[in-house]
């Protein structure tokens, strides 16, 4: 039988609270907890070899294969992803999922996490046919999920959903760079009113989608209407500054 380790996701970062990190050296800890500080404070590039040495650190204390060390994997991955740099997260990520798909399987809000964040490195270099493939798995393991745990299914209720906003953003993408505007608008009206509603009005993802929707309407002949949305986007991010 497969042994199952509890994992838990703050936020869009995961922040490494499992049994086996309450069983860590303090080191260990420390190094996690300067490396969640950085992130907070957009320090990301300052955080890399900390996040390095504590993938290190957990490989000695829990193997390379705990779920644990997963985490750590994982943190650094979107670390590099923030930064832009690709190439460096893409193999981490994929690291991190095959970890979580050989200790909890397919149907563990980690595994989820980790096919999400996949599709968003792959959303974020407009490789949307890639991108749609990992959204699309995060979705089909969170039904698991919330099949398997009824109890928490508000808080797990609340994560699908917000994949799901993603999944349908990308899908506009997709949509629109096929040429397919109609099916494009749909998903994009749908997207927007998920990004807020989970995110907030505030954040960078509903900017970054009002600014795609834009570019669809433009593409459309509808210029006065992608205007309305270019300047959501920018009212967006001159609150998120102040």
């Amino acid at each position: 039988m497969r042994k199952i380790f509890a994992v838990c996701a703050i936020g869009w970062f995961v922040a490494g609270i499992t049994n086996g990190l309450a069983q860590s050296s303090v080191e260990l800890r420390d190094l996690q907890m300067q490396v969640k500080t950085m992130y907070k404070s957009k320090q990301y590039s300052e955080a890399v070899p900390y996040a390095k040495t504590a993938i290190k650190l957990s490989e000695t204390e829990f193997g390379p294969a705990h779920p644990t060390t997963a985490t750590f994997v994982f943190n650094l991955a979107k670390l590099h992803r923030l930064q832009s740099q690709y190439e460096e997260a893409e193999p981490l990520y994929k690291r991190a999922l095959s970890i979580r798909q050989d200790a909890f399987g397919e149907g563990h809000p980690d595994t989820a996490a980790s096919y999400n964040s996949l599709g968003r490195l792959y959303d974020e270099q407009g490789e949307h046919s890639d991108a749609e493939y990992f959204y699309s798995r995060a979705l089909d393991v969170m039904q698991v999920v919330l099949s398997d745990n009824p109890h928490q299914q508000n808080s797990m209720s609340r994560t699908a959903t917000a994949y799901r906003g993603q999944a349908y953003h990308n899908r506009a993408r997709l949509f629109h760079e096929q040429g397919s505007y109609v099916d494009a608008e749909n998903l994009f009206g749908a997207a927007v009113v998920i990004l807020r509603s989970m995110m907030g009005e505030k954040h960078s993802e509903v900017a970054r989608a009002y600014d795609n929707y834009a570019a669809l309407l433009r593409d459309m002949g509808r210029p006065e209407e992608a205007a309305e949305k270019e300047n959501y986007a920018q009212a967006i991010r001159l609150q998120s500054r102040r």
